[in-house]
């Protein structure tokens, strides 16, 4: 949602005072034409009842592709592959993550018509545009694979095993024209866990993924005898363009802000004194910190009496006279005073707690192990007081840097997206509406 969000800030605002922009394209299967190459009203279909959260209109989620066709083209020309999307054991190679999500958003969209799709072939069953289903031998798997007792430290093919893999047919099927999928389809396919059951020749498994593959090929051809080959594969740009684009929004550090990004730590680390000071001066508000606070605790030794003391606490009994009471702590004869407690030094585990609390805590467990008798604390916070972290303070360096860069970062990605923008032939469909690219 939130990466939805910049995408259509971007849109919004980007500078398009050189655009070439014009509303005169007639042809109804064409959203747009960026370029001369067009962007198909099959893809912007597509994607506007795929986005999540509140739908854009048609010209605003028009603006939005347009600008991540235009910013995946620039990500493809600065950035190899491997850099926008790095490899992990647990990721899908690039290109059968884009079929699958192709193949599973048609299905999403258009299930109720695949269904009947799939009610009309004889029997009833995808099995039937199967021409040959091989089933893979023992000897198959050796020669692939390896024998079955094998340690494996690496389940990743050599090339004379891809070879191999290539050369065994498990289907040929007859769709819009025939084809096959070959053992190495099915590896290819397949991410390390996936590999990990084809290495420990699970026959159950490998005919789950046979069934998986050719159900995305079923689906991907039915869509194109449906809307046409050109629309599909427009609508398959489309979503790795929408990726590209978002992978170098992650370079920048822009979207979600757990990503890391290299680019962003180096820019925090060239902040200068200056520049930080200047922000704390100005966003000095980001760096209230609690002082000090005035607080009260009762401790007992069971949960249940520290719940029933917490109720009638919050029906207005004196915290004091209940410490007196209950409590089993050596300040319970003052009422659990705990006097004031700053904000400096290392804090035990209870005035912790108080600094996180405004009035009456929940019963908190003391941190002991499980053989240990555990007693049960109940905090109430009578004052607190606030100041400023100080301005030269590691914590102040750590948190102004990274915003600074953040900001730095988000400027130098506009000015991309305007660079792109600036020189960009568009043509719209003027059934879509005016797109808007510049709010001012």
């Amino acid at each position: 949602m939130l990466k939805r969000l910049v995408w259509l800030m971007l849109a919004l605002i980007s500078s398009t005072s050189h655009a070439l922009i014009s509303y005169q394209l007639s042809h109804k299967n064409i959203a747009a034409k960026l370029d001369d190459e067009a962007l198909h009203s099959f893809s912007l279909s597509n994607m506007q009842q795929l986005a999540s959260g509140k739908t854009l209109s048609s010209a605003d989620q028009l603006a939005q592709m347009l600008s991540q066709r235009l910013l995946a083209a620039e990500a493809r020309r600065l950035y190899p592959p491997e850099a926008l999307h790095p490899a992990s054991r647990i990721a899908f190679a690039r290109d059968i993550a884009i079929e699958d999500r192709l193949a599973s958003s048609l299905r999403a969209i258009y299930g109720k018509e695949l269904e009947k799709a799939v009610q009309a072939l004889p029997g009833g069953t995808l099995k039937s545009l199967y021409i040959e289903e091989n089933t893979l031998s023992a000897t198959q798997q050796e020669v692939v694979f390896g024998p079955a007792k094998q340690i494996n430290l690496e389940y990743s093919l050599k090339p004379e095993q891809i070879n191999r893999a290539k050369e065994i047919t498990l289907v040929r099927y007859q769709l819009t024209t025939k084809g096959s999928l070959t053992l190495y389809d099915i590896y290819h396919r397949q991410n390390v866990q996936g590999r990990i059951e084809l290495y420990a020749k699970n026959q159950e498994y490998l005919n789950q993924q046979i069934q998986i593959a050719f159900a995305n090929l079923f689906i991907i051809d039915w869509a194109s005898k449906q809307f046409g080959a050109q629309a599909v594969n427009d609508y398959r740009r489309s979503l790795k363009d929408q990726e590209d684009a978002e992978a170098l929004m992650k370079i920048y550090g822009i979207g979600d802000q757990h990503d890391v990004s290299d680019y962003l730590n180096q820019l925090a680390k060239k902040t200068s004194p200056a520049e930080i000071a200047d922000y704390y001066r100005k966003h000095k508000n980001e760096f209230k910190r609690i002082a000090k606070v005035k607080a009260r605790h009762i401790r007992v030794n069971n949960e249940a009496l520290a719940k029933t003391l917490i109720l009638q606490l919050k029906l207005g009994e004196d915290f004091a006279a209940i410490a007196r009471q209950h409590s089993i702590a050596s300040d319970a004869e003052k009422g659990g005073d705990l006097g004031w407690i700053t904000h400096q030094g290392a804090l035990n585990w209870v005035e912790q707690i108080a600094f996180s609390q405004t009035d009456i805590s929940q019963a908190f467990r003391s941190p002991v192990g499980p053989d240990e008798k555990a007693t049960w604390e109940i905090i109430k916070v009578e004052q607190r007081v606030e100041d400023y972290q100080a301005a030269d303070s590691e914590s102040v360096r750590y948190a102004a840097s990274a915003q600074i860069a953040l900001q730095k970062s988000r400027a130098q990605f506009k000015r991309l997206l305007d660079q792109q923008w600036e020189n960009a032939k568009i043509e719209i469909n003027p059934s879509i509406g005016k797109i808007k690219l510049n709010l001012k």
